[in-house]
């Protein structure tokens, strides 16, 4: 069995505001293997991204992380020191951050931002030896004529271009966990292929774990072995990449596969389905089920208590009073 990396258990994160207590992260928890990818997927708004934050500490006032523990190779980040934070941070666990062109500082040359991190957790290299690892990096995730784009800064490059930066800048220091926040949001599908593929291969090479968060289910396909599906700060369903597709017992999982086009030869396409609604507001949450107002299957104990993340088969779980039967398609 392979070692668990991370386990996140009953992580929980507020932001408190003048409006009120807005619970982004309520109660969740996952893990990961090395080696493994696990996908966390839902609308935006469901505390996908801030569940990422929480585990690498970054997250702002009014934010704070109330409670949970969130177990790297058996150490709780969140009774670290902040200067021991910073020594994990970047070296052993790296993010993938959703923008590029706001992530990287545009003052700075690409070149000088990656040899940066790497003098600052590599202490042993030297400043030439920084900078000719700077290089391969960039040589490795395809960047043609590195020690010519070494010298340019954020803005001369493409968006495929800077994305391939974000994720030379992350393994630079070959950490043992990706965490990959909508890495191909905004480019093209020729592009999005090939980050993925750069991705896949480099997480072959280190053995890393990653965690890959995306409103793409098929990207998720295509990358991920176990899936986490977000809704309203809380997962409310957990599997692998065929109990989600295949087996999905969650309606608010139905309705996310159903939203897919498919396109069919011959076949004229119908009108796109839509999940009725929306995501409910987060300083408002309401009593029993967070999805009762837009669920086909609501019922009375819905409105009452907030179902519990029960056991299907597996690993395969969902919070919901009444699951989707094996004969529903």
């Amino acid at each position: 069995m392979s070692e668990i990396l991370l386990d996140v258990k009953n992580l929980k994160t507020r932001f408190n505001t003048d409006d009120g207590t807005f619970r982004a992260v309520d109660d969740v928890s996952f893990n990961v293997k090395r080696g493994q990818t696990i996908g966390i997927v839902g609308e935006s708004g469901c505390g996908k991204s801030v569940t990422s934050l929480s585990i690498m500490r970054l997250i702002q006032k009014p934010g704070t992380i109330e409670g949970g523990q969130v177990l790297f190779k058996g150490q709780d980040l969140l009774k670290l020191s902040d200067e021991k934070m910073r020594q994990i941070r970047g070296n052993e666990i790296a993010m993938i951050f959703q923008e590029p062109m706001t992530s990287l500082n545009p003052v700075y040359t690409i070149g000088d931002q990656i040899e940066e991190a790497i003098l600052l957790h590599q202490k042993e290299l030297s400043k030439a030896q920084a900078r000719e690892r700077a290089i391969k990096m960039l040589r490795i995730v395809g960047i043609p004529a590195p020690e010519k784009r070494f010298h340019e800064y954020p803005h001369q490059l493409s968006g495929g271009m800077r994305q391939r930066v974000m994720i030379a800048l992350a393994i630079s220091c070959n950490p043992e966990l990706l965490i990959a926040d909508e890495p191909t949001t905004a480019l093209d599908v020729t592009i999005q292929a090939q980050i993925l593929d750069l991705m896949r291969n480099l997480q072959k090479e280190f053995n890393a774990g990653m965690i890959l968060i995306t409103h793409d289910l098929g990207v998720v396909a295509e990358m991920c072995q176990e899936v986490a599906v977000m809704y309203a700060g809380r997962i409310v369903e957990y599997g692998t990449v065929e109990d989600i597709f295949y087996r999905p017992k969650h309606h608010y999982t139905r309705g996310l596969l159903d939203s897919i086009p498919h396109f069919e030869t011959g076949h004229k396409l119908d009108q796109l389905k839509t999940i009725p609604g929306m995501v409910p507001s987060l300083y408002n949450l309401p009593v029993g089920c967070r999805f009762q107002d837009r669920c086909p299957a609501v019922q009375n104990d819905c409105r009452q208590t907030y179902p519990p993340l029960e056991n299907m088969r597996g690993i395969h779980k969902a919070a919901c009073f009444h699951p989707i039967s094996d004969e529903v398609k």
